[in-house]
Parts: C-alpha cells; structure tokens; sequence
C-alpha cells in the first residue's frame, strides 16, 4: 500500500510516498523543496541516527552515550570540527546554502521528541565532515614514513614501502608485465639478527579496504554502472535510499542521513558512483618546543600556541576540559619523542567540502558530470560515471595537494609553503570510454600512473584485477551480470599461503601436522561461509606478517613506542620476503624457514582453538560473523538473528566484508533503463523491527531489491512503474556465484 504525505515547503508543495518497502519518493517543483521533502523522509525514519552522526563528527557524543564516549569526543574536539564546520557553511555559495536550509527546515518539520534538539544547516556538514574523517588519511602515514627514514637503512624502507604490485591492473583493465626488485637481504638480515623487545601492541595495522568496488561497462550502446561501498555496518544501515521528482528529471539512489544529496545513483540520463582514492592529503609538522612555556621555534623566534579550551559534557559524570594548542597550521594532535606535531589537511580546512553534488540531478553526459565533479568539494575519491548514450568514464574529485608523488613524511614549518598549493580542476585525470569497453576502481593505483599524483599509500590491485577480467569476458554485460560479480567470492590472494603452508607440511609426519594439511588442503579457492581451511589460511597469512615486520621494524618501534607499519600495500614486500626465506631471515626463535612457517601455522589452529574451544577445522563463517556498529541514541541492541550469520566474503574478494564491515550498498543501473536497476541495503528505511531484519538477511544472502519497488506514486517520469515487480516480498528463487539456490 502507498503512503502519500503532502508537505509545504517555501517552493511550493511537496509530495512525498513511500513505496512497499517504506523507501520515499519526493514530488517538488525545485531541487530545494525536493531536499525539503529528503529531509523530511529522512528523518522520520533516522532521526536519532541523524543526532548520533552529526554528535560523533564535533565532539557530542559523550553527552548521551556518557563516560565511554570520551576519548572519541576529546579526539574530535582536537580536530576543532565544529569550528570547520561553521566556517565551511560561512563560505558556501548561496544556491548550496539554500539547498542545506531547505533540508534542515525538512527535518524540523518532521515529528520529534521533546528532548530532540533542531537540525541546524551547518549539521549536514559535520556529517560530510564525518565521513571526510573515515575516508582520508589520520597522519599516522605520515608518521610511519617519517619515523621509518629516522631509524631503518634507506634500502629497507624503499623495500617495505615499494609501491609495485604484482596485482596491479589499470582504470581500463590493461595489466603491466610483472616488476620485482630483489629485496635487500643484508640490511634486513641484521635487522632479524636484533634480539626481540619486550611484548607490546601489533605493529602491522591492518586498515580496513574502505572505498568500495565500482565499474562501468559498455557493449552494444547501453552502459551499466555497478557500485558497492564498503564502510561500517551499523544498525541502522548507513545508507539510505530514495527518489527526487523534479518536473521530468528523476533522480533516485542512496543518501547518507543528514546529508542534503544522493551519493550515488542515476537522473536517468547519467548514473554516478564513487569509491575510496587513499589520496595524499594530510600534513604532520613537527614542532621544537620552545624555551618559553606554552612556545615553539619557528626560525629564530618563539611563537605562542592559541590555547583553546574545550568543555565536554558527560552523561552521569562530571564535565571534561580539554585545552587544545592550535598553530597556523592546525591543532597539535599528538607528540613524537617530545616534540609536538600539528596537523593540518583537507578535513581541517574549510573550503575543502561543499555542496556541489546536487549539480548532478541536472547533468546529460559523463563528460559533464566529470567537469562537475572535478571541481567538487568532497572526501578524495575515485568516480565512475556511466550515460545513456553508452559513454563511461573514470575520474576523481575533491581536493587534491600539489605534491611531487609517493610516501612522505613530516613537513617542514619554515621551508614547505603554506597554504599547501592545490592541483586545479581541470589537472585532474580523467579517462573517458577506453577501448577495453570498461573501467573499474577497487581502491588501487592506476597501473598507467593516473593516480600518481594524488596518493601513495594504495591498496593491492586484486579486487580491481578480479573485476577487470570478468568484465574482458564476453556478454552480456547487463544488470544482472554485474550484480553476480559484485558477490564474487574468488579469494586467490590465498592460494600464495595455501602453497607456502603445504611446501613445508609433510605428507607424512606427525598427527597434529597431518591435520594441519588437511585442513589447508579443504579449502576451495573462495570466501564462501561454508569454507573449511579458509579462516586458518587468514589467521595464518597475518601471524606471517605480524612476525616479520615486527621483527624488521624493531628500531622504529624502539624510537617511537606507537609505531604501525600501516602501509596498504603491504602484500608486496611480504610475499617477497616469505620467497627469500632463509636461516638468517626468520624472525628468532624459529632456526629455519621450515620451523618458522609451520610454527606460525600451528599458531595460526591454536588461536582458532582457542577462539571456537574445538581442534576441528572451522568454517569461515563461524569466524566472519555479523556484528553491526549501534547507531543509535539510546544505542540499539544488535538484530539477535543477524548477530549469529556468517558472512560470506572477505577483504579480499570482491564481496568484502568483516564482521561488523561490508557493502553499505549495492547499486547496479544503467541510465538508459532505470526501472530495471538493482539497489540493495542492509536495512530498511526505519531500521527497526522484522522488515529491518528481513533486509538485512536478504543482503547477507546476495538477494537484491529492485531500484524502484512497486507503489513508488505515479512510477516516476518517464512513467515505468515499479519495473521488477514486488522482488522485496515475493523473491524468486536466486543462485549465487556458488550455484547455491537462495
């Protein structure tokens, strides 16, 4: 049944209905009552998620989640975010705050609590500002390069930080010969042969994949764009999807709550869709103290802090003051053997985020939608674009430092300029329907050098390389293809550990190592949940890692007590170290490769052991089980059935997911014909009770939701109706990539 709400917003009317699975459509006659009505939609359905982003973002969050809350709260009163943020909405050009203040009157019109506090205009940037934060650079790059070149021989910081990937594979699928260096054995040698420090945190930081997979592909005139964005799981789902109906342009996609624009989606003439570009965008300066109180050098003078001081609110305990040092350059955010060191980037710097997004609505060809967004003030990210002529196109936008490429550390406060230079818009790569007929980003670097200037610390190309040759295969190239390969579960990455574990178990040995190799030889080659083997060659891959880097790095962990070996593209150095493997390049104890391998997977069963209470092999998915972040105020209490799923996936296949990570949405439409798009979610539109719970068990089975479900109005402008019938509540059977029925 359709549910029709008419509103008044200072355009005019506006109509807003909700389909069979409660997801809005908003009838407006301009782009701002339409965020009126987003607004108002909105936030009948998240309105407690809304308060929880924008609190998270400046600081709030230790005023109703309480004490625990703290420490989050400190690091983003540091930040000075709310400062940003005021300053950011000052500076918006007047269409743009329009467009936020239309929202923001939506959202106060819809119904709310007494104890709710009114959407400001300035709110939706500190949700921009937010997920700013989760998509750049923290410093601690920065950090681990500059600490690196301070402590290891320049050979082995060129090997641990070699941006050569043997997965490497071009925006258009072209795949480069293979280039390896022989890794600098002498030097890493005596590095092993240092006795071990005392027991201490993990030196590898294994950072998430944020960023997403996407692709756009052409064949026969007709392009398809497929996008899925890996981020948080949280309960409610992050993402949220609806319409815009203005005059004949309709516009439909997901939208992050308290955000004024969709994301990602299609106007029907361009569909848009964004991944993470790991971009070179944060600054560390270190400061000399000076022999004042409350001073640094600068030159041959001293200089004073600004001191800022920050009061935080704490439910049931007492306020917290927190005095901030801020520089010309940004706040102090931490010291290094002393030494006070100021931050400074895109997420501190007001101009780098607007509103420009909703310019898309109106947009004809990917070649507009690339000038727009090239000019666009968003997180660093990747764009793939797809039109109803058959074009595709690959470009990037946000704000990008002009900087001379690969890994770098601390800036210099006298001799590195200020403001840093930016690249101009019209300097941005971009690539517009190549020959292979595709294009594809899955967070990696640009085999071709695309990406060279914009960032260093990039993920493996595996994902990217997966989808590039299946998308090299012959058609069709249609929706449903490009839903299937978004499931995708080929996790070869692993078969380099697989082969390692059994050239040195023996066939014949000892019961114990027996069943080590029968358990290494189940696995299959996928991330699939019922896969035995797969959870110890992971636990396995990362024992490996762990031991020798932190062996390798134990000069930077002795200079700096925080160190992380926190580079992306790690894989590299690690399998060249594994195939150098020698006695006197394993980490002490182990005498030799063959002890130290077999070791760490005998490390690898006792932690799986240790975690399930069996000896028996274990099923993937009784490892990667959903786990959802609370997003909500009060927080709400994990879905019960979902908490005990095993995923699928991992973060290397091209299903990604991690317990409480994963695809936030799946999108795949092609321009020419919305109505036969897909979009699916890990959640309702209201979050809560037995619909929610349905989603979420479709989206952890692979079962999709049409983009436009039925009993969306009037079936949009061009007058299509819902397109693939009630797929929400009467699912034919399905098969995933597995041939598993659903």
């Amino acid at each position: 049944m359709t549910v029709t709400t008419w509103l008044r917003a200072k355009d005019g009317t506006v109509r807003v209905t909700f389909d069979a699975l409660d997801r809005p459509t908003v009838h407006a006659p301009t782009w701002e009552a339409a965020a009126f009505g987003l607004g108002w939609a909105t936030a009948r359905h998240r309105r407690s998620q809304m308060d929880l982003l924008r609190r998270r973002s400046h600081g709030r969050l230790a005023e109703v989640l309480g004490p625990g809350a703290v420490p989050d709260d400190v690091r983003q009163r540091t930040l000075g975010l709310a400062q940003v943020a005021r300053a950011c909405w000052e500076g918006l050009p007047p269409s743009q705050r329009r467009t936020l203040e239309a929202y923001a009157d939506g959202v106060d019109a819809a119904p709310r609590g007494a104890d709710d506090e009114p959407w400001a205009p300035s709110d939706c940037v500190a949700v921009a500002q937010q997920l700013l934060r989760e998509l750049s650079s923290d410093g601690q790059d920065v950090r681990m390069v500059e600490v690196m070149r301070r402590t290891l021989p320049p050979a082995v910081v060129a090997f641990l930080l070699d941006g050569r990937d043997e997965f490497a594979v071009g925006i258009d699928g072209t795949v480069p010969d293979p280039c390896r260096s022989a890794p600098p054995v002498a030097d890493l040698m005596s590095l092993m042969a240092e006795p071990p420090g005392p027991p201490g945190p993990l030196v590898v930081a294994d950072r998430r994949p944020v960023g997403s997979n996407a692709w756009a592909v052409t064949q026969g005139g007709t392009a398809v764009l497929a996008n899925d964005m890996h981020l948080e799981l949280t309960s409610p789902s992050l993402m949220y999807a609806a319409r815009l109906v203005v005059r004949d342009v309709t516009v439909e996609g997901v939208t992050v709550p308290g955000l004024p624009s969709l994301v990602s989606g299609t106007n029907g003439r361009v569909a848009w869709g964004f991944t993470r570009l790991p971009a070179d965008t944060c600054e560390l300066r270190e400061l000399t103290p000076g022999d004042t109180l409350g001073t640094y050098r600068y030159g041959d003078a001293e200089e004073p802090y600004t001191v800022r001081r920050e009061r935080i609110a704490v439910r049931g305990a007492d306020d917290v003051e927190v005095d901030v040092h801020d520089t010309p350059w940004g706040p102090v955010v931490d010291t290094l053997c002393g030494r006070p060191l100021a931050l400074s980037g895109n997420l501190t710097d007001p101009a780098a985020l607007d509103f420009a997004l909703t310019g898309l609505y109106e947009v004809t060809d990917v070649t507009e939608a690339a000038d727009l967004l090239n000019d666009c003030g968003m997180p660093p990210l990747n764009v793939l674009l797809a039109d109803e002529s058959g074009d595709i196109a690959w470009t990037v936008t946000g704000r990008y430092p002009r900087r001379a490429g690969g890994p770098r550390g601390f800036s210099n406060p006298v001799l590195d300029p200020w403001p840093t230079p930016r690249l101009a818009p019209r300097e941005l790569p971009r690539l517009l329907t190549p020959s292979s007929g595709y294009v594809v980003s899955c967070n990696h670097a640009d085999a071709l050098g695309r990406t060279e200037a914009l960032g260093w610390n990039f993920f493996p190309g595996t994902r990217a390389r997966r989808a590039a040759a299946t998308l090299a295969t012959a058609g069709p190239h249609d929706e449903a293809r490009s839903a299937a390969l978004q499931l995708d579960l080929d996790a070869d990455l692993y078969t380099y550990y697989r082969d390692l574990a059994l050239r040195h178990l023996p066939e014949r040995g000892p019961a114990v190592l027996g069943a080590l190799r029968e358990e290494v030889l189940a696995w299959r080659g996928t991330s699939h949940h019922d896969e035995y083997g797969f959870a110890l060659l992971v636990v396995f891959r990362e024992l490996l890692r762990e031991e020798l880097f932190a062996a390798l790095t134990r000069p930077c962990r002795r200079y700096d007590e925080t160190f992380t070996y926190c580079y992306n593209g790690h894989e590299g150095p690690l399998r060249r170290l594994l195939d150098a493997l020698a006695p006197g390049l394993v980490p002490a104890p182990w005498s030799g490769p063959a002890a130290f391998v077999v070791g760490m997977l005998g490390s690898a069963r006792a932690l799986l052991t240790r975690r399930g209470g069996s000896t028996e092999p274990v099923r993937w998915g009784s490892v990667n089980l959903l786990a959802p972040t609370p997003l909500g105020v009060p927080p709400v209490t994990a879905r019960p059935a979902a908490h005990e799923t095993g995923l699928s996936g991992c973060p290397e296949s091209l299903r990604v997911t991690q317990p409480d990570f994963g695809a936030a949405m799946r999108l795949v439409v092609a321009p020419a014909r919305p109505a036969d798009g897909l979009l699916t979610l890990p959640g309702s539109p209201s979050g809560t009770g037995p619909e929610d719970l349905e989603h979420v068990i479709r989206w952890v089975g692979g079962r999709t939701h049409p983009l436009r479900p039925p009993g969306n109005g009037d079936g949009g402008a061009d007058g299509h109706g819902g397109g693939n019938g009630d797929a929400g509540h009467r699912p034919e059977p399905s098969r995933t990539p597995e041939g598993r029925t659903l």
